[in-house]
């Protein structure tokens, strides 16, 4: 039994077909899949856009609850609100803390201060050392400056 040219040629024809036909189709679902992929990251993204609006709008809802109900919040909401009014409070008191500091020494509102000069001065402090700096002698056993010198 010869095989001849023609049934050869037929068989390669068909196992090519066969193998384009494999081939769309693998292109086709990999397409598929980037495109899905695709959707998924764009519908992700708006997603997280949507959240963040969530978020802002519950954020004016409690700031617009608070400050209509600030004096008489009811429920859970007293807690919060008691929060709320302490840490307005503090930052209110720390902001007047830092313009009188600022009012007192004549300083500027950019201060900028050597890291190294603090924890320096810090250390020396902490070791009980006299601030004139000469290491020979304590804060509790520097001689008593006189002032009618």
């Amino acid at each position: 039994m010869a095989l001849n040219f023609n049934d050869i040629k037929e068989k390669v024809k068909e196992t090519l077909d066969i193998v384009a036909d494999t081939t769309r189709d693998v292109a086709s679902k990999t397409a598929d899949k980037a495109k899905n992929v695709s959707r998924i990251a764009k519908l992700s993204l708006e997603i997280s856009g949507e959240k963040d609006t969530i978020k802002k709008a519950y954020a004016e809802i409690g700031k617009l609850y608070y400050e209509t109900h600030k004096d008489a919040p009811d429920g859970f909401f007293v807690q919060l609100c008691d929060e709320i009014t302490l840490a307005n409070k503090s930052i209110i008191d720390k902001e007047t803390e830092i313009a009188e500091l600022k009012a007192d020494g004549n300083l500027e509102d950019d201060i900028e201060v050597e890291f190294e000069e603090i924890v320096t001065e810090a250390e020396t402090e902490a070791e009980g050392e006299c601030d004139c700096g000469c290491g020979e002698h304590t804060h509790d056993d520097a001689p008593a400056e006189d002032s009618a010198e």
